[in-house]
């Protein structure tokens, strides 16, 4: 059941390199970057550079976005921690950016700031460094940390579709900084799309890193995300808005996250349909398990290096959710459905796979 409301929607551009205070007006540093897992939706920790500001050299912490609060009114944000507290806070070391990003750090992270890790269950026993707080003793319930990266790097990313048509790059983020959501990415998808300078805002969720993880991939085609919201880039709208950002997930065939004045109850209509007939999975689907990606891409890989195989067969959709692998698509042959089902057969064993390729039917030319 969707429970979250939106927040305050901001471009992660304008948050990083904001000011950050606490709320005794004492000054902490400021906004060096957000680390965000853009499959999921996140913004997993907010990069801090408080060198300057709390008596030591040019150092960066990680803070959990909870823990912060965007003053709009005074353009600054706090945050409740004196600098003793962040002087003592867990550092982040840009040199060793996967290690601060792996689940154990970020969970350390958390704790110090009495805040609850989304990917994790929680239950309290205990205080933290900060007054008032309690730290959690935090259990693994089956959730896991996504791929991890700075939005500044991701800014630029090139989006393709399946089909690896160009779609567009990866223009900005908009953000619920206090929520710790990405609400949606947004795409400079007009020069692509013959629409000038038009962006399309797309659920994070939507979007799939490639194998190498330097393309985000869509399933839709040019003509389906020129149909979808899009905007000029110097009049972006209000995606804070519930009816808006309600239109832009749905656009993409996507649940939101939060309520909306639309919904006043869970809309199951597309899982319940989804559910009667699984030939509707699509991509977006595909589980976020480690183990999932993996299996994925590990059967992409082989069909890909696989001798004769068509660009149908290359571009089948695979779909791995909680180890059952889907495979749809059109392919040439018979043989080529028969080599990817045992591609996958092989990878994930055979009672893990439905295989619904279907052969395409061409006509000879010499009948």
């Amino acid at each position: 059941m969707r429970v979250e409301r939106l927040g305050r929607a901001e471009k992660s551009s304008d948050i990083i390199g904001m000011e950050v205070k606490n709320y005794q007006g004492e000054k902490l540093g400021k906004v060096d970057d957000l680390a965000l897992d853009v499959e999921t939706g996140r913004i997993v920790q907010v990069i801090l550079s408080t060198g300057g500001f709390v008596g030591i050299g040019d150092t960066l912490h990680a803070v959990p976005p909870g823990a912060l609060h965007h003053d709009a009114a005074d353009k600054v944000i706090h945050l409740n921690a004196d600098k003793e507290t962040l002087k003592d806070a867990p550092k982040f070391e840009m040199t060793k950016w996967a290690e601060c990003c792996e689940s154990n750090h970020v969970v350390e992270v958390y704790r110090y700031y009495g805040e609850r890790p989304y990917f994790i269950g929680w239950q309290v026993s205990g205080n933290t460094p900060r007054s008032n707080s309690k730290e959690g003793e935090y259990r693994n319930h089956g959730s896991q940390l996504g791929y991890v990266q700075k939005a500044s790097k991701l800014t630029g990313t090139t989006v393709k579709n399946l089909q690896d048509e160009k779609l567009g790059k990866v223009e900005n983020f908009a953000v619920d900084l206090s929520a710790g959501r990405i609400i949606a990415v947004i795409v400079s998808s007009g020069g692509f799309l013959g629409m000038g300078d038009e962006l399309s805002a797309v659920p994070p969720i939507a979007l799939c890193f490639n194998t190498e993880r330097n393309v985000l991939q869509l399933d839709a085609s040019k003509e389906a995300l020129g149909s979808a919201p899009h905007f000029k880039s110097d009049h972006w709208p209000n995606l804070a808005q519930p009816n808006y950002a309600d239109g832009v997930y749905r656009a993409y065939r996507v649940e939101p996250y939060f309520t909306t004045n639309i919904v006043s109850a869970p809309d199951n209509t597309a899982r319940n349909t989804r559910d009667r007939k699984n030939r509707t999975l699509t991509p977006f689907d595909q589980g976020n398990s480690t183990a999932d990606r993996d299996t994925t891409a590990q059967i992409r890989k082989e069909i890909v290096i696989g001798k004769g195989m068509s660009t149908n067969a290359k571009n089948v959709k695979i779909i791995t959710v909680d180890g059952q692998v889907t495979l749809r698509g059109p392919v040439n042959t018979s043989e080529e459905k028969r080599l990817i089902g045992a591609i996958a057969d092989r990878i994930a064993r055979s009672e893990n796979v439905d295989n619904q390729l279907e052969v395409k039917l061409t006509t000879s030319r010499n009948n």
